[in-house]
């Protein structure tokens, strides 16, 4: 068992939330249980996750995507409430990183997606604040297109979507790992010399500025590109601390 405050004191400085410009809370949201031995994980504080927590018993949740953002205006009522319901009803913490656990070169969501991928660590870009969130990554045995889109695949156990400039070049050099909704960054994959960018979820505009930049897109999948670093970090907690951490799986195929 494990003091509340010691574990969230912990992971603020291990994945250096100060530094970050966000427009989450990063930390504590939801004040519950100050005791924790079983910490619950998942990508998400859904009513479906919360309800798995609730049943196996969790003093915590800790999450990537919280419930309190900082452009939330307006009443509490509809799913909020009944999320906010089950944390209150039930003593649950809620814990949440967002941007610090997408950035973080060791644990962060970008760095172990691309490791996963196979691919070694070269460069940095998507700058937020002073802080960059994304990963430029190389192999040694550079990848095509389609070789890339079944690489994603077996990561994510999903089918990718690839956009833009899917035929050219026949091989990739360097390839961009922006979790989430990282098609934003086209711009800047580019200027860090990729050849592809591999994300979350991309929008209508995404295609034609692939192309016309003479990148590829590859959509992953929000919340698929999103499972590991909470993941990494429950685990280094439960190490840490001495406590119990179990991962709620809710897949999505957005």
């Amino acid at each position: 068992m494990a003091r509340r405050d010691d574990l969230i004191r912990w992971s603020d400085e291990r994945l250096r939330a100060s530094a970050f410009s966000d427009v989450a809370v990063n930390g504590l949201q939801v004040a519950g249980r100050r005791e924790i031995s079983r910490l619950a994980v998942a990508v998400s504080a859904s009513q479906f996750t919360l309800l798995q927590a609730v049943d196996w018993g969790a003093d915590a949740i800790l999450v990537h995507h919280g419930l309190l953002w900082g452009s939330r205006n307006g009443p509490i009522d509809g799913p909020f409430a009944e999320r906010l319901r089950l944390l209150l009803a039930n003593d649950i913490s809620l814990i949440a990183y967002h941007l610090p656990l997408d950035g973080h070169p060791e644990i962060g969501n970008c760095a172990l997606l691309a490791h996963a991928a196979g691919y070694e660590p070269a460069g940095r870009f998507a700058v937020v604040g002073s802080e960059p969130l994304g990963v430029v990554g190389t192999r040694t045995d550079p990848q095509s297109v389609g070789q890339l889109l079944e690489t994603m695949a077996r990561v994510t156990e999903r089918e990718p979507l690839a956009v833009g400039a899917v035929g050219n070049p026949s091989v990739l050099a360097r390839v961009g790992f922006l979790t989430g909704s990282g098609y934003s960054a086209l711009d800047e994959a580019v200027a860090a010399g990729c050849a592809a960018l591999v994300t979350g979820d991309i929008r209508e505009t995404t295609m034609a500025e692939a192309r016309e930049l003479g990148i590829v897109v590859v959509a992953a999948g929000h919340e698929a590109t999103e499972r590991l670093g909470v993941q990494a970090l429950a685990g280094e907690l439960a190490d840490n601390f001495a406590i119990e951490a179990r991962f709620i799986a809710d897949p999505n195929p957005i």
